[in-house]
């Protein structure tokens, strides 16, 4: 008598992908003391994360075989150049003295948050990393561009990077309401830290 079969049926997910534009990836030098803040690459155009290793791959005369291999992780991050960008001078720095950087990869999206106290939890990717290369390009009518590319060392680690609400707004605009008045000068970027 042959078997009954089983439907143990499936698992779906409908809602809003996750944007691009809610990905945020931070950097921080090994140099830095204990309780720095991470660092924002200035106006983040792109950015890309590639979990990638090798396999062992044989054929045997009863087929192929196949096995994990050992990871090999990377971080791409495409930014314009502001001058005063820490971030940027710091792969760039590394790449020159042969250092390594801290790089997350931080999922800024509401739906994802958890409560910490004061602040939010946000899902993220940690690692070391080798900086590969740090491409600057400058065409006559567009801005500098830096296309930085990070390997890691070993592999990404899951955890939670912690943003407050204000930390979360600075991501996502260029600057505050002001009132007729209240300032002079025309709109130029500024460094903006916010503690934590």
């Amino acid at each position: 008598m042959a078997a009954e079969g089983t439907n143990n049926g499936v698992k779906t997910v409908k809602d809003m992908p996750l944007s691009g534009k809610d990905v945020w990836y931070f950097i921080q030098s090994v140099d830095a003391k204990v309780g720095e803040p991470a660092l924002l690459p200035a106006h983040q155009t792109d950015g890309s994360t590639s979990i990638e290793g090798d396999v062992t791959d044989e054929q045997t005369k009863m087929g192929r075989v196949l096995a994990p291999g050992t990871n090999e992780d990377s971080i791409e991050i495409t930014n314009y150049i502001v001058p005063g960008d820490e971030a940027s001078e710091v792969i760039i720095k590394a790449k020159h003295e042969g250092k390594q950087v801290k790089v997350w990869r931080v999922q800024v999206d509401d739906r994802l948050a958890k409560d910490e106290g004061d602040h939010k939890i946000f899902p993220a990717m940690f690692g070391y990393a080798v900086v590969e290369s740090a491409d600057l390009s400058e065409g006559q009518d567009g801005f500098v561009e830096c296309d930085s590319t990070l390997d890691i060392i070993g592999k990404l680690v899951d955890g939670d990077f912690p943003l407050t609400q204000e930390q979360v707004d600075i991501l996502h605009k260029i600057y505050d309401y002001e009132r007729p008045g209240e300032k002079t000068g025309e709109f130029t970027d500024s460094t903006e830290t916010s503690g934590k």
